[in-house]
C-alpha cells in the first residue's frame, strides 16, 4: 500500500511540476509574423460604401445600379439584388465579407459598410521591444500588395503596390497568447 501512495505522490508531482513549467510562446519573428499576417483579419486601405439603394429603377430613378457594381459583382465578392419596385442592394458573399470590416450600419433607407479596398501586408520584423513580460512593441515593414474589386481608379492611382513603410504594433501576452493591442 506505501508503494501504491509513493507512485501516486510521483505521478501528481510530476505533472504538477509540467504545469507550472509550462510557459508561453516566445515571441520570435515568425510568430509575430503569423499574427500580424492572419489571413482571417486581413488589414489595410478602408473605404465606406452604401450597400443599398432604394432609389435605382421607377420613375425618378436615382444612385447607383447593379450595372455600376459590376466589378464587385464579378469578382465574386457580392451579389445585386432587386428589392421592392425601385431599390436595389448588395449582399456580400463569404469572400466579400472576408473584406468586410466590423458590421453594417445605417437605417431601413440607407445602409453603409467598411469594406477593404487595398490589402496590406507585413513583409519583415525589425525589432521585438520586450517592455515586459507581458508586453512588447513590435516594429516591421509592410506595404500595399493588392488593391481589391472595392478599389476604384483614384485608388489605384493613389496607393502604390509593393511600395515599403514601417509601422509599430503592441503586443500583450492574454491567456498566454500574444495578440495585438
Amino acid at each position: 500500500m506505501l508503494k501504491h501512495y509513493s507512485k501516486t505522490l510521483i505521478i501528481i508531482a510530476s505533472c504538477l511540476t509540467l504545469l507550472a513549467c509550462h510557459k508561453p510562446p516566445v515571441l520570435d519573428n515568425a510568430l509575430t509574423l503569423s499574427i500580424l499576417n492572419d489571413p482571417e483579419h486581413l488589414s489595410g486601405y478602408t473605404v465606406s460604401m452604401v450597400t443599398n439603394n432604394p432609389t435605382a429603377h421607377g420613375n425618378h430613378a436615382s444612385g447607383w445600379t447593379c450595372a455600376d457594381k459590376k466589378t464587385i459583382i464579378d469578382a465574386g465578392l457580392a451579389v445585386c439584388k432587386t428589392s421592392g419596385r425601385s431599390g436595389v442592394y448588395l449582399k456580400f458573399t463569404d469572400e466579400g465579407k472576408r473584406l468586410l470590416v466590423g458590421n453594417t450600419w445605417g437605417n431601413s433607407t440607407t445602409r453603409n459598410a467598411r469594406v477593404t479596398a487595398v490589402i496590406q501586408q507585413v513583409q519583415d520584423i525589425n525589432d521585438i521591444s520586450m517592455v515586459d513580460k507581458t508586453h512588447a512593441i513590435v516594429s516591421f515593414n509592410s506595404a500595399y500588395v493588392k488593391h481589391t474589386a472595392f478599389s476604384n481608379t483614384q485608388l489605384k492611382s493613389l496607393i502604390p503596390l509593393n511600395v515599403p513603410k514601417t509601422g509599430q504594433a503592441n503586443f500583450v501576452l492574454i491567456d498566454k497568447q500574444w495578440r495585438i493591442e
